[in-house]
């Protein structure tokens, strides 16, 4: 987790060092190992470093070739390292050094624009060509390290963080509608655009080249969806299944100090906790003092004390428990006011804590189990993100009384989409699925938007999951393919990754490994469900995996943390003067009542209060975010930034010493 920010003067004119200077500045709490910056006429580059790597002690960016001709910064990690430096020295590339920065400018040298689906790992990179008078970008393959940039045909800037564009007082700080229609729908559908119009993020798997005064965007990765993995056995598949995991557990294990992991007590978390374990065990990494960290609730429902010890004793570790602790008043607002743009979530910030113990005891890296459940779930998991109905609430309460595995309403949904249309004579099966695209959209499910403001952003379309996966996908696949390409996925990552960088620390998720992805695709439906969700993973951590962990077939549900956020935070008070309202966005009456039923459904433990709990809180961040910067016309300007030890260098091409 570093920092990146820079400038391109389509028009040539020279670069404005102390924009430059600002737009790195505003992300010091990235870069507490040095900001550095390189200027050459109408490019400048940015760069500040979070070291975390062994590697990376050695390395400085932006970082030149030795003719002077290439400029890259970048944030990331190169995780096929060895794979990487073999074809490079097959092409005959002289390394330097064996920093990741070092492989991928070198790559670019070798392979030019294509380079980058060469590159397994996290990473967000820009490359400035002088011979070709180009500048490329790109951003990983499953969107892990965020890019963000705007462009007016005259100039391009280009960033880690969004509030970076904004020190330009000359991009423009107007309101982007239609994704604000997402963010109040709870369904944030499209993968490039931002709060503000003109902002844009590179889309995930994506690459981007500024050339001539035009933009070109390619995707350079995408699934293979014809490479299948096929086994007599389960053991079979078990052991390619644990091979791969172990190299994506292995790969985000790399750092110079201490590696932590966050516990939860979930399948996924205690299966990358386990693993790595192994990996220690069969002399793979060094163990420089491993701990886990884990939030726990005493008396909750969502408490899994008892499955977070049984990992703890089973392989005798240092950990960390954490009770979540109270928030200043303010402290949404004050994000809102730093970032200017959405401000956390409560289900991702109640681990605050955790991040606040992780700088404080010196490790700057931390792994997770985020991606478990879309790679290896199966179609009861797939949409459950996207379904907001309760019609069926009755029967999914009859369902879960009997023989049937736990699932949630969005499951159940996916059963009779997925699993049961299927099943229908094709004819019968065709009108169901057109019927249930005619009625998945109808306004009266997004009854709190004013139906003038929706319809004045098309937000219907809008809200249309994209439709790039081959028709010949068996479910699981064409389901997953939706997921890992829907907006929602990418904004939530970002969120995480954003969090983790005050932090000073770098979140790696070996389930959203590229590899992981890759297989996850090539498997049989079988190896997915059965019994049990994730069975690959149930079979292939047998003897690893405590079993009280391994075989448990619930899962916490945490919507109650937004609900008594939204509590907390004043309740009805919150939506009783609407900018939103003023601004013909919601209809405030409507959102009123949805608090108040929300309300008494939590009260009484009535599980219905999950459907309102994400529609109010996204009212409520964007209700925040709008009276927050705009209630006076026009932005304002943020609060004091982190404060970090940081130099501050600017330097051209022949100042750079290795």
């Amino acid at each position: 987790m570093s920092g990146i920010a820079g400038i391109y003067n389509i028009d040539g004119a020279p670069v404005d060092r102390a924009l430059l200077r600002r737009m790195t500045d505003a992300i010091a709490h990235r870069g507490p190992d040095g900001i550095h910056h390189w200027v050459d006429g109408p490019v400048g580059m940015g760069h500040c470093m979070l070291q975390t790597t062994p590697e990376s002690v050695y390395e400085r960016q932006p970082l030149t070739d030795e003719s002077g001709n290439l400029c890259l910064t970048m944030d990331g990690r190169v995780d096929n390292r060895e794979e990487l430096i073999s074809a490079l020295k097959s092409k005959g590339a002289r390394l330097r050094d064996d920093t990741d920065a070092e492989l991928v400018l070198q790559a670019y040298e070798c392979w030019g624009t294509e380079c980058p689906a060469r590159i397994i790992g996290d990473f967000s990179f820009v490359i400035w060509d002088k011979r070709q008078r180009q500048l490329f970008c790109v951003r990983d393959a499953v969107g892990n390290k965020p890019f963000v940039y705007f462009w007016d045909g005259s100039k391009f800037l280009w960033a880690s963080e969004l509030h970076q564009l904004l020190e330009d007082p000359t991009v423009p700080r107007e309101p982007n509608e239609g994704m604000i229609g997402e963010y109040l729908a709870d369904d944030i559908t499209h993968t490039e655009e931002t709060l503000y119009t003109g902002i844009l993020r590179l889309a995930p798997a994506h690459s981007l080249i500024v050339e001539s005064g035009r933009i070109k965007k390619h995707k350079y990765w995408d699934i293979d969806f014809g490479k299948q993995i096929r086994y007599g056995s389960d053991d079979e598949y078990a052991e390619h299944f644990r091979g791969v995991f172990k190299e994506a557990v292995r790969c985000c294990m790399r750092s110079f100090g201490p590696v932590g992991a966050h516990l939860s007590g979930g399948l996924d978390s205690s299966s990358v906790v386990c693993m790595v374990q192994t990996v220690f065990g069969e002399g793979l990494m060094e163990d420089r003092g491993f701990e886990t960290f884990s939030m726990i609730f005493p008396g909750l429902p969502c408490d899994e004390q008892n499955y977070i010890q049984a990992v703890v004793d089973r392989w005798k570790l240092s950990a960390n428990d954490l009770r979540q602790e109270d928030r200043a008043a303010g402290w949404l607002e004050q994000q809102v006011r730093f970032y200017q743009d959405i401000c956390d979530y409560p289900n991702g910030s109640q681990t605050d804590a955790i991040k606040s113990l992780v700088q404080q005891k010196g490790f700057r890296v931390l792994l997770t189990g985020i991606g478990g459940d879309q790679c290896l779930t199966g179609v009861l998991y797939y949409l459950s993100e996207f379904v907001r109905d309760g019609r069926f609430l009755s029967l999914f309460r009859e369902l879960r009384e009997q023989s049937f595995p736990p699932m949630s309403r969005g499951g159940l949904f996916d059963l009779l989409r997925y699993v049961l249309v299927p099943l229908l004579p094709t004819s019968a099966s065709q009108v169901m699925r057109k019927r249930w695209r005619a009625t998945r959209w109808k306004p009266r499910w997004l009854g709190w938007i004013t139906p003038e403001f929706a319809h004045r952003v098309n937000l219907a379309e809008r809200l249309q999951p994209s439709a790039g996966a081959p028709k010949n996908l068996n479910p699981s696949q064409a389901a997953l393919y939706e997921l890992l390409t829907h907006g929602s996925q990418y904004h939530l990552t970002e969120m995480d990754e954003r969090a983790a960088s005050r932090f000073c620390h770098e979140q790696r998720h070996p389930f959203r490994d590229r590899r992981m992805i890759e297989l996850s695709f090539a498997l049989p439906e079988r190896q997915r469900l059965r019994k049990d969700q994730k069975c690959i993973l149930r079979h292939a951590m047998r003897g690893v995996l405590p079993d009280v962990v391994r075989t448990r077939r619930d899962k916490a549900e945490f919507s109650g943390v937004i609900a008594t956020a939204l509590h907390s935070a004043g309740g009805r008070r919150l939506f009783e003067d609407f900018c939103v309202e003023n601004s013909t966005w919601v209809d405030g009456n409507r959102v009123r009542m949805m608090y108040e039923e929300m309300k008494q459904f939590h009260g009484s433990r009535d599980e219905r209060y999950i459907h309102y709990v994400w529609p109010l809180w996204m009212v409520y961040t964007i209700e925040l975010w709008s009276k927050t910067l705009f209630s006076s016309g026009e932005i304002l300007g943020s609060s004091a930034r982190p404060e970090a030890n940081t130099t501050d260098t600017d330097y051209h091409f022949a100042a750079l010493s290795k």
